[in-house]
């Protein structure tokens, strides 16, 4: 049991750095593309409070998408995708709520953002997930060992 959860706290921790950096990216990215669309450009400003709640939602979403993935072993592949998509989906509803987070129309941009990379991530360790158990017959919470 020591075991499993070293790995599951090594996996999270890898998993929401990873789903925090794509946020990161996709944030960047989308202002590269509003400021080519609106031709008044995009200020890349990323408030600390933003980056608080973007470390806090990677590492959470990071554990709900490891506990349905690593520890739920009787559920199906779509009963467990699923349901760890209502809870990130939750967390993510109620990362909304905070006004200093909600406050400036442009902060929206940053949640999709968050959204995007934590959706994104958590369906490609449901799959890799599953094609590792299929593959070899075990199952496994550590990211960089499903191929």
């Amino acid at each position: 049991m020591k075991k499993i959860s070293k790995h599951m706290e090594i996996s999270c921790q890898s998993l929401g750095a990873a789903m925090f950096m794509a946020a990161v990216c996709v944030y960047m990215a989308a202002g590269i593309i509003i400021g080519w669309a609106s031709e008044e450009g995009f200020r890349y400003h990323i408030p600390f409070v933003f980056l608080l709640q973007g470390v806090v939602l990677s590492m959470t979403a990071s554990i709900v998408w490891t506990l349905f993935f690593g520890l739920i072993k009787s559920w199906k592949l779509p009963a467990k995708y699923f349901s760890a998509m209502a809870v990130v989906a939750a967390l993510l509803g109620i990362s909304m709520l905070i006004p200093a987070i909600n406050s400036k129309p442009g902060h929206f941009i940053w949640i999709i953002s968050c959204f995007i990379s934590t959706i994104g991530f958590g369906t490609l360790l449901a799959v890799f997930s599953e094609a590792y158990l299929k593959k070899t017959g075990e199952r496994s919470v550590l990211v960089w060992e499903i191929q």
